[in-house]
């Protein structure tokens, strides 16, 4: 069993002492880049928080999609399946496989794939489009 602060927690903590702490100690030209760096802490505690739930989804709606039981054939490979699906997907759609009946399904698809980005990624965004 894991005691807090969690990992989610920490890069918090981190970024908000950056922030708070650093940003104004920076000479102006710098601080893009401290805000940047902010930024990638900020994604990768929602990744953190959100373990690979949202991988787990996406795998197993590509595999519903071409039949498949993704999940299951994951196992300890789960981003590297993820990323081959997701090319067999890109191809797929390049090559029209997905035209006609199924192409609202693929859509469908498609959003659920940018939404799940866009909470870790750019979650404010996501509010501001009404994507959420």
């Amino acid at each position: 069993m894991r005691n807090n602060p969690d990992a989610a927690d920490l890069l918090q903590v981190a970024r908000e002492t950056l922030l708070s702490e650093f940003l104004e100690l920076l000479p102006e030209e710098r601080r893009y880049a401290m805000r940047m760096a902010a930024k990638a802490l900020a994604i990768a505690a929602r990744e953190a928080e959100t373990g690979e739930a949202d991988l787990v989804e996406e795998l197993r709606l590509l595999g519903e999609l071409y039949g498949e039981d993704e999940v299951q054939a994951a196992g300890a490979n789960l981003h590297q399946r993820i990323v081959k699906m997701n090319k067999r997907f890109a191809k797929d759609i390049r090559d029209g496989i997905f035209d006609g009946a199924c192409a609202q399904g693929v859509q469908a698809l498609l959003m659920d794939q940018v939404r799940a980005r866009l909470r870790i990624s750019n979650p404010s965004y996501l509010r501001a489009a009404g994507l959420d």
